[in-house]
Formats: structure tokens, sequence, C-alpha cells
């Protein structure tokens, strides 16, 4: 039996796309197209798409001035970040033009004030409340194609956690950035290549 493959798009959020925002990525306005492209692909061969959105309260834990520290700064083992992503905010909406409506299901995550999660599969779906998992099996997907961002952070967390619940993952490098250069980002491709994603230059 063929397995279902679907496509997960990372955090293509607008703080992160648009340039002069609060965590913009080098280039990333440029990805758009290519990543529309890729969804009319996605779409010709009957796969599903899936987004994650982080998806903060103002006073989430993950923000630095929540914690009068400056914004990179790593407290209690976690790196804090500037306010980014803030729910119903433009910031938190997806990229301008990114082709949303062939979305077919949308995963938040990092919703709760407390607590850090930057792996898709900590979210879920706001409409039915289904975790990504959860979503995933109910289609009967098993190969996940992954892109856009963080390489070293959400788009880390997120293969990791789908290669530990045993989903295939292809991981589209050309199409994955880091928020900012760290020695985590050099080092989170061979990683995830060490852990089973194969790796699609």
């Amino acid at each position: 039996m063929e397995h279902k493959e679907a496509l997960i798009i990372v955090d293509y959020q607008n703080d992160f796309a648009h340039e002069k925002w609060s965590l913009y990525v080098s280039g990333g306005e440029k990805l758009v197209w290519y990543i529309n492209q890729v969804i009319l692909e996605v779409k010709s061969k009957s796969w599903i798409i899936l987004s994650t959105q982080d998806w903060h309260p103002r006073n989430h834990t993950s923000f630095a001035i929540n914690h009068n520290i400056p914004e990179y700064s790593v407290l209690n083992g976690e790196r804090k970040w500037p306010i980014h992503c803030v729910q119903n905010s433009w910031g938190s909406e997806f990229f301008d033009w990114l082709d949303v409506e062939k979305i077919d299901r949308k995963i938040v995550k990092w919703y709760e004030v407390d607590k850090e999660c930057y792996s898709g599969f900590g979210g879920k779906e706001l409409t039915s409340e289904k975790t990504l998992d959860e979503v995933l099996q109910e289609q009967k997907v098993k190969i996940l194609h992954i892109v856009w961002l963080a390489t070293d952070f959400c788009v880390y967390a997120t293969v990791e956690d789908a290669l530990k619940k045993n989903y295939e993952v292809l991981l589209h490098t050309r199409w994955i950035a880091g928020v900012y250069p760290t020695p985590e980002s050099y080092e989170a491709i061979p990683s995830m290549q060490k852990m089973g994603a194969k790796i699609l230059s």
C-alpha cells in the first residue's frame, strides 16, 4: 500500500518573513513563490497540506521583555526572544503572498503562557482541538515534507518529534532557514540527518 504524504509549512508568518519585523529571516520573503509552487504540486498529488503557527499571548514566557533580560538571552536553559507572533496580531498572520486558501489544516503552538513548545507536535488545531499527530493519523499520513523555519528551533523540534513518532521525514534544506546564526544552526541539519531525516537539497 502506498503511504500518504503531507507538506508541513513551519511558521511562515509575517514577523519572520517581513524585513524589519521582530524576527525577520533574511531573504525569507523570496521563498513564498517556491512554497506556493510546492503547494500546487502537492495538491495535484492529493497530498494534505498543513501549517504551524506561533500563537503567543503577549505575556508569554518566551519573550525576553517579560523577564527583564536582553533579547536572545538564555534563562534556565531556554532562549528568550523579541516579542513576536502575538495572538490575533498582524505579525502572527501568514505571510501576505502565501497561498493560504490551499492549506488544509492549521496547527497553532506556544499558546499557553508558561509553556515553551517549538515542535508542531506540541500544538493543536483551534477548530477541532486535535493535535498535529492526531490530524496526520486521521489522514493516514506516513511521510512528511518539511519547509521553512527555524532550522535550529521549530524545524528541528518538529523533525525530532516526527521521527520519534515513526514518520518518514524529508527535509527540504534549500527551503529552511535559521532566525539568526547560532552554534546550534550549524549542527542542526547533520543532527537531523543522524536522527533519520532524509535530506533533500
